[in-house]
């Protein structure tokens, strides 16, 4: 059952299943296996011209030359693979005509033997000799295939050994038919071998072409949960909790809500959510590089109707502009793709959202313990949140109300930013805020105790 399995999968995958062949069958020419039947063919030929010139054989000197095309074969196939680079999608047939040429030799050598007029009693005790040697060649040049069909390498031990028997009754009848016997064996034999050699090729096929595809999909599944460039160190050896930053330092992060969320109503409300969250992925990935880190954001997490992305740290951005600049413009950004997002949805009630910015310092962290998930954590993050849900503050509210009714705006987004991080923008996003100055008595941002004004930017 398991080998109709391989069978039935190597045939669903021909082309892979041609190419390994192909390419085990150029690697046998050019490797141990080429270079060792050379030197045997080499060994082969020096002890029969030794053995005939003990005999007296007039010719003997000639069958050093018997195997001198397979041998030069092996030699010459590397230099030519090299040459000519399409030689070795032709390597399967070059190793059927190395086989071939083998048995050419054994024929030629066995001409050069009864070549001479032999007497009976010399000719018995060649045959005696040579009995068995038929059964070895045709065994050893019919064993290994590299055909992706078995039935095309049973025709091709057919045609060898048939080939074999016609030359050798050309050459001497009576050998011929003392070692018939011996020629069926190798024959057979041949064919055993073959098809153990061929199973394997398919078993190996099967469990290599299995555990690649395995490791694609487990790198694909993998390279949802970690970035390219952590893949890339994973693979050069290096620890998972090595791939991203965890030292101190400083970030801008943006806190991003769907305001009354919870009042959406739609069968395709969480697709909605998942869309905008899409949208805002590809904006923090935009500038991804490897060497320096590098991304216009970095995605920290989903909150369900909310999203939250950090800016300078752990990805640094392209340093083209002050921190503060990239982070509102990449907060525009996102309110574009937003708004988008809601006009595909088409909900017949206005959807806005609100962000908070806030500067100050983080730290990259890896789980201690279970999956190694990779978080951010820091004053940063407390005080972003609280900069966002400063648009439910009664007092903040209200002001919010009047500077969106004296732009024409009923439905509006939202976004606060940091006293410190207005005061480093360019003047032209300067000109998109308003500033709240903080009542000292009743302080909406105990995280954030130094700060005198909040500033609000409304937009549609």
């Amino acid at each position: 059952m398991k080998t109709d399995k391989y069978k039935a999968y190597c045939k669903e995958h021909a082309k892979e299943f041609r190419d390994e062949m192909r390419d085990d069958a150029s690697r046998a020419l050019r490797n141990w296996p080429g270079k060792t039947a050379a030197l045997l063919l080499a060994l082969s030929s020096l002890l029969t011209w030794l053995s005939l010139q003990d005999s007296g054989n007039p010719h003997a000197y000639q069958s050093l030359l018997t195997y001198a095309f397979p041998i030069a074969l092996v030699f010459v196939y590397p230099w030519l693979s090299l040459l000519f680079a399409g030689i070795e999608k032709y390597s399967r047939q070059i190793l059927d005509l190395f086989l071939l040429s083998i048995l050419f030799g054994f024929c030629l050598s066995l001409y050069i033997v009864f070549l001479p007029q032999l007497d009976q009693d010399n000719q018995s005790d060649i045959f005696l000799a040579l009995s068995g040697q038929i059964n070895f060649v045709i065994l050893m040049t019919t064993a290994f295939s590299y055909h992706i069909s078995f039935t095309i390498t049973l025709l091709r031990n057919s045609f060898f050994t048939l080939l074999t028997a016609l030359l050798i009754y050309l050459i001497n009848a009576d050998y011929l038919a003392i070692n018939a016997i011996q020629l069926i064996q190798g024959y057979l034999g041949g064919i055993i071998v073959s098809w153990l050699f061929f199973s394997r090729i398919q078993t190996r096929f099967y469990y290599k072409s299995i555990d690649a595809d395995t490791r694609q999909h487990l790198y694909k599944q993998l390279s949802k949960l970690v970035y390219q460039h952590q893949l890339e160190r994973i693979k050069a050896g290096d620890q998972l909790e090595e791939t991203m930053p965890v030292d101190k330092s400083q970030a801008i992060i943006n806190v991003f809500d769907i305001q009354s969320s919870s009042n959406i109503r739609h069968e395709r409300t969480q697709a909605f959510f998942l869309q905008v969250f899409r949208a805002f992925s590809q904006i923090c990935m935009m500038g991804y590089k490897h060497n320096p880190l590098q991304a216009r954001a970095f995605r920290l997490k989903e909150t369900g109707d909310g999203f939250i992305s950090a800016i300078g740290y752990p990805f640094l951005t392209d340093n083209s502009r002050t921190l503060s600049d990239h982070a509102v413009e990449t907060a525009l950004m996102m309110f574009q793709a937003f708004n988008e997002e809601v006009q595909k949805f088409g909900y017949g009630y206005p959807i806005k959202a609100a962000m908070g910015l806030a500067y100050n310092s983080v730290q990259g962290t890896f789980q201690s313990s279970g999956i190694r998930a990779y978080d951010l954590f820091g004053d940063a993050l407390v005080q972003a949140y609280r900069y966002e849900e400063l648009r439910k503050h009664p007092e903040i509210a209200s002001q919010m109300k009047i500077l969106a009714r004296s732009r024409g705006l009923e439905h509006y987004n939202i976004l606060i930013i940091q006293e410190v991080i207005y005061n480093t923008l360019c003047e032209s996003f300067k000109a998109l805020f308003t500033a709240i100055e903080l009542n000292a008595e009743a302080h909406p941002i105990p995280q954030d105790p130094n700060a005198r004004f909040i500033y609000l930017h409304v937009l549609e």
